[in-house]
Parts: C-alpha cells; sequence; structure tokens
C-alpha cells in the first residue's frame, strides 16, 4: 500500500492540476502538511489539515470544518480558500496562508495591540453572520436561552460519557454545578468560532483565521470567555479586558461579568471532558505529553472561572519542594539515556524533547508524590465519613458524594479539587514555567 504522504500527493496533483514541488510534515502532534505545488508555470503553498486520530471531538469530521471554512469565505471573513478534501487520508487542502501566530514577532506593542483588535473586528462580524448559511454543515440553532447557554457542554456529553471509564469526581461536580447556574436570559444564537483567538499576522496586519472545527451556533459571549483561556499559553497581543472593552463598543452589547465567568467555566470543562477518556485508557491509543499539559491547564481554568461565580478564593503554590530521593539517579540516567537518543527529523527531535521532560516529570513525581497524597487524604476526610484506601477508591466515593450533594457544598468541593490540581501542578516542576504562566488574568469591564 502506498504511503499517506504519497496518497496525499497523488490526490493533490489530480485536485490542483498540478505537480507536487514538496509535501513536509508539520512538527507538531496534530497530522497536518505544508506543500507547494506547481500549476501553470506558478507555484501554490497549500496547508494540508488532517484528523486528531482521537476519540475527543465533539464535532468529528473534517468535512464539516471545510463546509464552516467555505461558508465563512462567502460571509467575507478572513479564512483560507478550501481547495478540497482528501478522503485518504482524511485531509482539508486549503490556501496557506502567510504569517505567523507568535505576537512577539510583532515590531512593538502598539503593532500587537494592532493586530489583536483586527481579530476582534473579524469576531464581531462572525457574530453578526446569518446562522442559516451554516445549515450545510450540519450547525443548528438551539431551541431555547438554556440550550443557547449549554450549547457546547450538551455536544461535548455524548462523548464524555462514551469515553468515560473509571469515576470522574471532579468533572461531574462541575458539570452539575453548570447545568444548575446556566444563565436563563441568554437569548442571542450566533455562530461562534469556539476555539477563539487564533489567528496569523504579517507586517502589522491580520492576514488570517484558522480552526473552526469545534465552532456551533450558540452565545457570543462564550467566544470571548475562550479568549481568556487563550491568552494564558498563546498571547492575544493585547490586555484581555482592553479587548472585551473594544468587542462592546464595536456591537454596542454591554457584557456581563458573571455571565463571562461562567462561560469561562463551562468552555474550560469542555476540554477536561474531552481528555477525560483518552486519558482513562492510554493503551488504547497514542498520547502525548502536551495531553496532560492541557488536562492541567484546562481543569485549573475551569476552577478558577468558577470561583469567580462563587466569589471565592482559590489559594495556589502547591507541596512545597521535596528532598531528593534515593532513586533520583535512574531517572537522571533515564532522561541522559533519552536525550541521546538519536533525531534525524524536526518530528523527532520534538518526541525526544517530550520524552526528555517526561523523565523529568517522573522524578519530580517520585521525590514528592507522597506528600501530596497525604495532603489529599486530609481534604478528602474533611468531606467524607471515611477515608478510601487507595486514589480510585477515593474517586469512586467522592463521586458519589458530588452526585448526591446539594449546592450547601459547593464551596467545600470546589477548595477540595483546587488543591488536588495545585499539588499535581507543584509536583511538575521541570514544566512550572509553562504551567504557572496558564493563569486566568482578572477583567475589568
Amino acid at each position: 500500500m502506498l504511503s499517506e504522504e504519497a496518497r496525499l500527493t497523488s490526490y493533490v496533483e489530480t485536485l490542483m492540476g498540478g505537480r507536487v514541488l514538496s509535501l513536509e510534515r508539520q512538527p507538531r502532534w496534530r497530522k497536518a502538511w505544508f506543500a507547494e505545488v506547481e500549476c501553470d508555470g506558478k507555484v501554490v503553498p497549500l496547508y494540508i489539515r488532517g484528523d486528531k486520530q482521537l476519540d475527543a471531538e465533539p464535532f468529528p469530521g473534517l468535512e464539516r470544518e471545510a463546509s464552516i471554512l467555505r461558508a465563512l469565505e462567502a460571509g467575507g471573513i478572513m479564512v483560507p480558500h478550501i481547495f478540497g478534501f482528501c478522503p485518504d487520508p482524511d485531509c482539508i487542502v486549503m490556501q496557506r496562508t502567510p504569517g505567523a501566530r507568535d505576537v512577539s514577532q510583532a515590531a512593538n506593542d502598539q503593532e500587537r495591540q494592532q493586530i489583536a483588535e483586527q481579530y476582534v473586528e473579524q469576531l464581531a462580524r462572525m457574530h453578526s453572520l446569518d446562522p442559516a448559511l451554516f445549515s450545510a454543515g450540519g450547525l443548528k440553532v438551539p431551541a431555547d436561552s438554556r440550550s443557547n447557554a449549554l450549547a457546547y457542554i450538551d455536544a461535548n456529553q455524548p462523548l464524555y460519557d462514551r469515553g468515560k471509564r473509571r469515576p470522574q469526581p471532579f468533572i461531574e461536580f462541575a458539570l452539575r454545578w453548570a447545568r444548575q447556574c446556566a444563565p436563563m436570559n441568554r437569548k442571542r444564537a450566533s455562530f461562534i468560532q469556539c476555539d477563539t483567538g487564533q489567528f496569523l499576522f504579517a507586517d502589522g496586519q491580520l492576514t488570517g483565521l484558522y480552526d473552526f472545527e469545534a465552532s456551533h451556533i450558540g452565545d457570543p459571549l462564550a467566544d470571548l470567555a475562550a479568549l481568556r483561556t487563550r491568552d494564558g499559553f498563546e498571547p492575544l497581543g493585547a490586555d484581555v479586558s482592553h479587548l472585551l472593552r473594544y468587542y462592546a463598543k464595536l456591537t454596542g452589547e454591554a457584557i456581563d461579568p458573571w455571565v463571562l465567568s461562567f462561560y469561562t467555566a463551562t468552555f474550560s470543562l469542555t476540554s477536561v471532558m474531552a481528555l477525560s477518556g483518552p486519558l482513562s485508557q492510554p493503551e488504547a491509543q497514542p498520547l502525548e505529553m502536551e495531553y496532560l499539559i492541557w488536562d492541567f491547564m484546562t481543569r485549573r481554568a475551569t476552577i478558577w472561572a468558577m470561583a469567580e461565580c462563587m466569589e471565592l478564593r482559590i489559594p495556589t503554590g502547591g507541596v512545597p519542594p521535596a528532598q531528593v530521593p534515593r532513586q533520583a539517579l535512574v531517572y537522571t540516567v533515564l532522561e541522559q539515556t533519552v536525550s541521546r537518543l538519536p533525531a534525524e527529523t524536526d518530528m523527532d527531535r520534538h518526541h525526544r524533547a517530550s520524552a526528555v521532560a517526561l523523565a523529568r516529570w517522573a522524578g519530580e513525581l517520585a521525590a514528592a508524590g507522597q506528600h501530596a497524597a497525604e495532603r489529599e487524604r486530609a481534604s478528602l476526610a474533611r468531606l467524607l465519613d471515611s477515608v478510601p484506601g487507595n486514589w480510585a477508591e477515593a474517586d469512586l466515593a467522592l463521586e458519589q458524594f458530588v452526585m448526591q450533594a446539594g449546592p450547601e457544598h459547593d464551596e467545600a468541593l470546589l477548595q477540595h479539587f483546587a488543591l488536588q490540581l495545585e499539588d499535581q501542578i507543584a509536583l511538575a516542576g521541570s514544566l512550572r514555567e509553562r504551567l504557572a504562566g496558564y493563569a486566568l488574568k482578572p477583567v475589568v469591564l
């Protein structure tokens, strides 16, 4: 059988009526390729977006995203032109948008803010499009205010239920809270990008928007909430509060801060829900270190946003550094051994760097994991009548408690999950810079 790249090359040449000059895999966890095709004496740069190959999407199928991109282009939004869809391997063949996403590459702060504001202008324009434009992609308008507020939660619920393999006390707690607290006064339903803040720029100008696989019809305020989580690990170029005020000025619509926090929590929660299945059965599919980091990041964002809604202060910091354990030498040798493995391609180097980071992380867990476990047991003792003997029993007992607990227990439960998570983050010392930097910035409207 022909290789994936060979099959893709054959399809692209037939689609474009030209000759593929280059096809290079993008060095990242998800399959994607950069290609150049010679057509009628001109070189056409392409970007080929592949499937995640992971059961972690509420709207599976790249053909849906291709349909959305076509509708957005017809609506005047700056998205890449779609040339076609390759069925084997599943890929969207699209125009390659020039530019970069890293706003640190902009000339100065003024240019960064200008780029961010241009993105918000596109976002406001998207929200003004008629939802009927997206009917070909299967997007449906929520039936009522409750469905509008819970649109993305409801879309992710079947995925979560299908992939659930063990108790998930935090997710069940957050889901119960979200369904009890959903705002009932949010009636406007618009096309929303959902995973917002993804754009490219060059020479101080926005060049295009990308990644619409999670897009759906819902409350436009949910898109603004998602910007907060994006800014934590991929800065937008301007202060989030400024961008929210700029959006309100463009649209003439005031932003409800409580609803903004609610949508921040629910958007982050859907990522935790989507990852819970794959992370519960790692033997069933290849996983990346990035999934572990995303799980931490999105759990933290969910907890902090829920705390905003409850007007609750969440402690951070986690367990103190531990003494170097006797077995530390094993992890040091493991790290050195992995570092010496040959890596000929960018993907090889990416995987080797991840393996080194995981070796360091494992050593840190060995050094202080027991102390964190004791802190968690003490917190559980304050919630439950008895303390289970191991973590699996603890998760089961806590989930059963969560399912029966009333709102009067919400603050205590949130504090418990916050302590548990912050200890886990503190144990990942080698990843501290990435994880500590992921925090929700306070919003001033």
